[in-house]
């Protein structure tokens, strides 16, 4: 049973993890069903933001008891399978042409912290505790160390990483690793209001291009980068948002997306 939630409405896309009698913990099922979603809202053209979000008072848990079990008695080619699984998810959203925002309404663990970290944007309540715990368990925190060191230094990723220890908050946007902290009571409006600025005032279509590009440079060399930023930058132009967007800026009126919206 996959615990998965979807409300659209204004554009907005809130996909909810349901499973709070598990603190909305990860399970195969629910890996993959969040990995398909992802990759079906990329392409679905009533859906400009996507909003991750879970139910109760946990975002996300991380795996959940019975996969941790299972990787006891699960061999060599099944423990990489079941890795592999949890890594097109987070490719899957980072990876999505649309702009995903987290709204953590409680603790991220573990995998949930990846969750959070494959986000474009985090937007977390202020009781919330985070953290890597694996190494305290006897495990090696390898996918999320490839989310995180893209969001903090070195220092910060040890001491994350290593330690095992849970962190507030504030110290996640501190650190970086978060957009914005909000109370109980402004989560929600917070979220909205970045929403929907997303929403009325950026093209999705160059949004979608953008996220890709910062994807695709990551990796890349200085001088790559910005030959593959030339030529980026040339297709762009020959967009039609592109097109438009500079036309309603010269005639000082509203971009289309705009009126869209």
């Amino acid at each position: 049973m996959v615990h998965l939630q979807i409300d659209t409405k204004s554009l907005v896309s809130t996909v909810t993890i349901s499973r709070p009698e598990k603190r909305n913990a990860l399970n195969a099922d629910l890996v993959t069903g969040l990995t398909d979603m992802f990759v079906s809202l990329s392409d679905d053209e009533s859906c400009r933001v996507i909003v991750l979000s879970g139910t109760g008072n946990t975002f996300s848990a991380g795996a959940d008891l019975q996969a941790l079990e299972a990787m006891q008695s699960a061999s060599f080619e099944e423990n990489a399978e079941d890795s592999r699984a949890l890594a097109n998810l987070f490719r899957a959203i980072r990876t999505c042409r649309k702009p995903v925002i987290a709204r953590v309404n409680g603790h991220a663990i573990a995998g949930g912290l990846g969750l959070l970290l494959a986000c474009d944007y985090a937007v977390v309540v202020s009781e919330a505790r985070l953290g890597f715990p694996e190494t305290r368990i006897g495990m090696v925190p390898a996918l999320v160390a490839v989310l995180l060191r893209e969001r903090t230094g070195a220092l910060v990723q040890r001491d994350i990483l290593l330690s095992g220890r849970l962190f507030s908050a504030d110290e996640a946007l501190r650190y970086g690793l978060i957009s914005s902290v909000a109370s109980p009571e402004t989560l929600d409006d917070m979220v909205t209001e970045l929403a929907l600025e997303l929403v009325h005032n950026t093209s999705s279509q160059a949004v979608g291009a953008t996220k890709m590009l910062l994807h695709d440079i990551s990796s890349l060399a200085f001088d790559d980068a910005l030959e593959y930023a030339i030529l980026a930058n040339a297709k762009a132009r020959e967009s039609e948002d592109c097109r438009a967007g500079i036309s309603a800026f010269l005639a000082r009126t509203d971009p289309p997306w705009k009126v869209r919206s």
